[in-house]
């Protein structure tokens, strides 16, 4: 399963084209469909096609089933070459790619099924059918409870994968929050797609990951009775590019008054942000991390690339900054970083 689902965000770009095709399809699509009514006669609709970019010929073209709303299935054809990707024929490889839409819809299924039993509807996957997006929002005052009710659906849910008889058990699993409300306004596929296409649609996940949001990831063990067990999880915040770039510009400034208290002279590289930066244990409104500086400038105006470190902690746009310590041995002797974890 890991192969077919890894392969699914390579297979869904351009999954979406709405209609009959789209210009330079039109050989794939009827070989398609000849193909389709000779394996599965009356059970696959051709919903989307593409061109294959840079190739010169043949189409990449999504079914749906009649018999599963929730699976799409993606067939590579080139009807010059009369050849399809994944079988020694086009309907060998059909069979295959049929049963890669039918496994990857149950997947799905198992994790709406898990999350909307326990109070947390899925909103959206990412495209490797790997990690759900639901409504939560934790505070310093309800961290502990929110996580808890998350882990109790990843419990429900990885339980439910390892009765499958092709699953992998995950060793990790992680689930991202969005805000309560989000569901009343993000992008929608159109209804008529299958439940996969609908939570993997473009739009809807750039408009989920268009502002800071938390992601929790959980550690998964077997647990008794062949179910599984979701262990103490780690939350992280991710922003947009265009808002940590804002957090580097504010820690940056936020800090050097400090570190001139004990280092007149010190200019930081800047950038600092874009690094590795942690919540604080039990916090959602303070991170820590390492800010690099140099006590003085370099001679010949040379940039600074940091020979000192400073633990840094702060709220979540770089305001109110305080330097917990200053590392001082942070290069090898080859001049390469090493830096503990924040």
């Amino acid at each position: 399963m890991r192969r077919w689902l890894g392969g699914w965000g390579v297979l869904l770009v351009g999954a979406l084209v709405a209609g009959c095709g789209v210009f330079g399809t039109g050989d794939d699509e009827r070989r398609a469909r000849e193909v389709a009514e000779e394996v599965l006669p009356g059970k696959l609709t051709v919903i989307g096609a593409r061109t294959l970019v840079p190739e010169t010929t043949g189409s990449e073209i999504t079914f749906s089933l009649a018999d599963d709303p929730d699976a799409a299935v993606v067939l590579r054809v080139d009807a010059d070459k009369d050849r399809c990707d994944g079988g020694g024929t086009c309907a060998e490889a059909l069979r295959k790619a049929v049963e890669r839409g039918r496994s990857q819809g149950e997947h799905l299924r198992l994790m709406r099924e898990a999350f909307e039993e326990c109070g947390h509807p899925v909103l959206a996957v990412d495209q490797g059918l790997s990690t759900p997006w639901v409504e939560a929002e934790p505070t310093n005052g309800n961290l502990d409870e929110v996580l808890a009710e998350i882990g109790a659906c990843v419990e429900r849910w990885t339980t439910a994968r390892a009765a499958r008889p092709d699953a992998e058990s995950p060793r990790w699993v992680s689930v991202a929050f969005a805000a309560p409300g989000t569901a009343a306004r993000l992008p929608s596929a159109e209804e008529d797609r299958p439940t996969l296409l609908r939570l993997t649609h473009r739009p809807r996940l750039a408009a989920l990951a268009g502002v800071p949001y938390h992601v929790a990831a959980y550690p998964v063990a077997p647990g008794a009775g062949g179910g599984a067990e979701a262990g103490t999880p780690t939350l992280r915040l991710v922003a947009p590019f265009e808002q940590r770039e804002a957090f580097s510009r504010q820690i940056d400034a936020s800090v050097l008054p400090e570190l001139r208290r004990t280092h007149p002279d010190a200019v930081t590289t800047g950038g600092a942000g874009m690094g590795v930066w942690r919540l604080e244990p039990g916090r959602i409104d303070r991170m820590r991390g390492h800010v690099l500086f140099c006590a003085r400038p370099p001679a010949d105006g040379k940039r600074c690339l940091g020979d000192l470190a400073a633990v840094v902690t702060s709220d979540t746009e770089g305001r109110h900054a305080s330097v917990l310590d200053v590392l001082t041995d942070i290069r090898d002797e080859r001049g390469v970083l090493r830096l503990p974890p924040p």
